[in-house]
């Protein structure tokens, strides 16, 4: 039980907790349903507010998803063509390397063949000049003895010569004075 009232006394004004009337009920909870209707307005403001956002992050993030898909495809795509292309480079350079390989491999066996022919043709060469050697060797040798045998001969023709000009002169000694007369006849004449 709670405490009893005082006869004659006036009933508390309900600021000082005294108990409401009918009408100030009613309006109390009146006012209690706009304050509630007013904090559901901005919750729900709010909430429509939060919900705005919620589906503007949410799109974002579905178009950033989107974005990173694709980048990532792109990425990928890039990548595959990279590596082809450099698969297709390098095919290319190890055909050039082999082609090169196989130009420098040609160029030494023809330098080999050219060094053996530049060899074979030395020989040739100096056998040649060995031969003509030989043979200068030899016609200076047979010049040397038709030399001796021309200057044998012109001895042999010279002693003759002198023999018959000896028997000529001893056969013509009366001649010869005949021809020295005449001579010196001739001079005077020319004087």
């Amino acid at each position: 039980m709670g405490p009893k009232k005082a006869a004659g006394k006036k009933a508390a004004a309900p600021e000082n907790g005294g108990e409401l009337t009918a009408d100030e009920k009613a309006k109390m909870f009146m006012l209690t349903c706009q304050s509630l209707q007013l904090q559901l307005a901005e919750r729900s403001e709010e909430a429509s507010k939060a919900l705005a956002a919620k589906r503007e992050y949410s799109s974002r993030v579905d178009q950033i998803a989107r974005d990173f898909e694709e980048e990532k495809q792109m990425t990928f795509e890039i990548t595959q063509d990279m590596t082809r292309q450099y698969k297709a480079m390098q095919e290319e350079l190890l055909a050039r390397i082999n082609k090169l390989e196989e130009t420098i491999q040609d160029l030494n066996d023809k330098l080999a063949e050219a060094d053996i022919r530049q060899e074979r043709v030395l020989k040739d060469k100096n056998s040649i000049i060995s031969m003509k050697d030989n043979e200068i060797s030899d016609l200076k040798a047979k010049m040397d003895d038709m030399a001796e045998e021309f200057g044998e001969m012109l001895r042999e023709t010279l002693e003759k010569m002198r023999e018959r000009i000896e028997i000529s002169s001893n056969n013509y000694e009366g001649a010869d004075v005949q021809i020295q007369q005449r001579m010196e006849e001739l001079k005077m004449s020319d004087s």
